[in-house]
């Protein structure tokens, strides 16, 4: 356990940093020197490569995760484990590929209207979506041999630094932006080369491929499961993108662009609820082992109110400094639809007020509902975003994520409670919006001072002082109490000289 905590410990240090530079890419230099256009070009490119490698991919990621375990052996052949992966991972990318090229027509007559630099890149996806099939497959092998820290360096720091490289390079004109979108495809196949290189020095594989010897029945099981996650995983993250792609399609790149920067924003209020998932589901997974429901509920009680509680705190900190980003952004198309952010943030606290029913369900007996619901989730989504966007546009697509995840979580939150009488809320929800709406109020009226970041600071700071003390004295959660008193204890011994 020594060996994971410390990489555990230093991938969180990691992942923070990366979100510092997502933020200089996504909110300083994109805006400034890109068009929302040429922005919403390279983040439909993302989405849309996004969702091609979940098919390509076949499941894999997940698949290597859950199997190789039965693989694993001392000759670091691994029974072939490695020609398992290479054989379904080429078949896979092939067939898609096959299928992207097939209905080429069909897909740029979706878009040639309302998003003609999108077709103008057309066959880009390909090697973009080669490049990050092969970063997220060697990406889960080094990940088993628990070699992590360097494939999180790459994913959060590396990619997000050679962006702006790029960015550099044609702000001084050194790329134009045709230049500059290969470069940003390129960048992928580097950190896939710097990935595989530590994958071969790891020592844990011999690279070698022997199809011959790939026995049908472990391939079967493989690719059973693989489908399996492809038929979940594929529902939920299309799911996800698919408002992005239908903006693209309906309405344009410049939307595009704008819509990724607001949910990239408010993607922060995330950052909690993946933290105690991951300290979560173990206790999970063993309490089910237990039939332990009763230390289930009491988990899904502590995390639904906790990340509320942040969430919230993070949403109304963008909302009081909103004059401060419109000076950051200085473009009227961020500026004038501002109100992408207040139905994006509203969707994202519904999915983190219910705390983590995805990973309960998924850890339990019944864990094949999951998959279900991530279907339902893909269709709330397609359904809405063809009702919405034509009637407000943009803003359309943003209630559509509203009313998908506050279904998407309502009927899996029914399904917790008619199953196993599992209910994430109470009273202490209601205190804590009565809380953020006056604090709100506080840091809105706020005087303005004239330094951007002074002001940002002050007030963020003011806001967030008088929303932990209410927190605090209303004990509405006796984690974050607990968390408060050991912070102030350890300030006020440092001040004692202790």
């Amino acid at each position: 356990m020594g060996i994971v905590r410390e990489q555990a410990v230093k991938n969180s240090i990691i992942s923070y940093a990366g979100v510092v530079l997502g933020y200089i890419n996504i909110i300083i230099l994109f805006p400034a020197f890109f068009t929302t256009e040429q922005f919403g070009l390279i983040q439909l490119l993302v989405s849309v490569s996004f969702i091609y490698v979940q098919f390509a991919a076949v499941g894999l990621v997940n698949g290597i995760t859950r199997y190789f375990p039965f693989f694993k052996a001392d000759d670091r052949r691994h029974e072939e484990f490695l020609s398992y992966v290479v054989f379904i991972g080429t078949a896979g990318f092939i067939i898609t590929s096959v299928a992207y090229l097939i209905f080429r027509d069909l897909i740029i007559g979706a878009y040639i209207e309302k998003s003609k630099l999108f077709t103008d890149f057309y066959y880009t996806l390909l090697p973009l979506s080669l490049f990050s099939m092969l970063f997220n497959i060697l990406e889960a092998l080094v990940r088993v041999v628990y070699k992590t820290v360097w494939a999180t360096f790459l994913r959060e720091i590396g990619l997000r630094f050679l962006t702006i490289l790029g960015i550099v390079l044609y702000i001084f004109k050194v790329f134009n932006f045709d230049a500059f979108v290969y470069f940003y495809v390129c960048t992928y196949l580097a950190v896939s080369i710097l990935l595989f290189i530590q994958f071969v020095k790891s020592n844990e594989f011999i690279i070698g491929f022997s199809f011959g010897k790939i026995k049908k029945d472990k391939f079967i099981d493989l690719l059973r499961y693989g489908l399996y996650n492809l038929m979940s995983g594929a529902a939920m993250f299309v799911g996800q993108k698919v408002d992005i792609i239908m903006i693209g399609s309906m309405i344009g790149l410049s939307i595009v662009g704008v819509y990724s920067l607001y949910l990239y924003i408010a993607t922060v209020i995330y950052i909690p609820m993946k933290a105690l998932a991951r300290i979560s589901v173990p206790i999970i997974s063993t309490s089910w082992k237990e039939n332990n429901i009763q230390k289930i509920n009491e988990i899904y009680k502590q995390t639904s109110i906790i990340q509320l509680i942040i969430g919230l705190l993070i949403y109304i900190g963008v909302l009081i400094n909103k004059h401060n980003l419109f000076l950051l952004l200085n473009k009227p198309e961020y500026i004038d639809n501002f109100g992408l952010f207040y139905f994006i943030g509203i969707a994202i606290l519904i999915d983190v007020s219910v705390g983590i029913n995805s990973e309960i369900i998924a850890n339990s007996s019944k864990f094949r509902y999951d998959a279900f619901f991530n279907v339902i989730l893909f269709v709330i989504s397609v359904i809405m975003n063809l009702i919405l966007i034509p009637v407000w546009g943009g803003i359309g697509a943003a209630a559509a994520l509203v009313v998908t995840f506050f279904v998407f979580n309502l009927i899996k939150s029914l399904f917790l409670y008619f199953n196993y009488k599992m209910n994430p809320l109470s009273y202490r929800q209601p205190v804590i919006i009565l809380i953020s709406a006056v604090c709100f109020l506080i840091g809105n009226y706020f005087p303005q001072i004239n330094n951007v970041y002074a002001d940002i600071f002050v007030r963020s700071s003011v806001t967030t002082v008088i929303f932990v003390a209410l927190v605090y004295f209303t004990k509405i959660s006796e984690d974050i109490n607990q968390r408060i008193e050991v912070y102030y204890n350890f300030v006020l011994n440092r001040i004692k000289g202790r």
